[in-house]
């Protein structure tokens, strides 16, 4: 049975209490997801780093644990998100920044490394939040895009087409290399049920 469309664009958009209730739901629920994404980044202390689409920031204080005393930034566009991702980190240290993907408020090169997990299928034209991601990582950094493609053949029956681009493995490999991403390494994984790719890219 597929998920329903209110429940579905909540994961998109979190807002409200529902959005809340989901935010919560979805921390406890992609923790594996990060943790890979964040091994894949082989961060160093002293590094910037910047999740995109934090979501509920679990992932922040563990990037940080990575990076020490380096910089440590995440965004989402809701501000449900936001509010939860500020109360799950407390720290001065981290910077979350309520931002779409596809215009970030942050300087070019500004980051070493970036990640952003279960985002591109909210994405309508995905390689403009690519090229953006391209624009603030420095051009010897790192970028690793966590998602799960029309492989996963439970996700492509669960997964309402009103809100859910689901891709190939190809396709997302074609839009990471038009918006100048070069892909060193796709890594798979299936826990729970679900089909996980991660590619491992450079700036091209």
């Amino acid at each position: 049975m597929g998920k329903p469309v209110f429940i579905a664009r909540q994961a998109s958009h979190p807002k409200g209490l529902l959005g809340w209730v989901v935010a919560q739901i979805m921390s406890r629920e992609t923790g594996w997801e990060n943790k890979k994404a964040i091994d894949l980044l082989d961060l160093e202390p002293g590094q910037s780093v910047l999740d995109v689409g934090c979501g509920h920031g679990a992932s922040l204080e563990t990037l940080a644990g990575h990076v020490e005393h380096g910089r440590v930034a995440g965004i989402d566009p809701s501000a449900v998100m936001v509010g939860v991702a500020q109360n799950k980190t407390r720290s001065s240290t981290i910077e979350i920044v309520r931002s779409e993907a596809r215009d970030m408020p942050f300087e070019m090169a500004a980051f070493g490394a970036a990640m952003s997990v279960h985002t591109i299928y909210f994405w309508d034209d995905p390689v403009k939040e690519l090229r953006e991601i391209h624009r603030v990582v420095a051009p010897h950094g790192r970028f690793v895009l966590g998602f799960r493609s029309s492989r996963d053949e439970r996700f492509v029956s669960s997964a309402p087409r009103a809100v859910y681009h689901i891709r190939s493995l190809e396709e997302v490999e074609a839009l990471l290399g038009a918006a100048g991403w070069i892909i060193e390494d796709i890594a798979h994984d299936q826990a729970r049920g679900a089909l996980f790719h991660w590619a491992a890219c450079r700036p091209g």
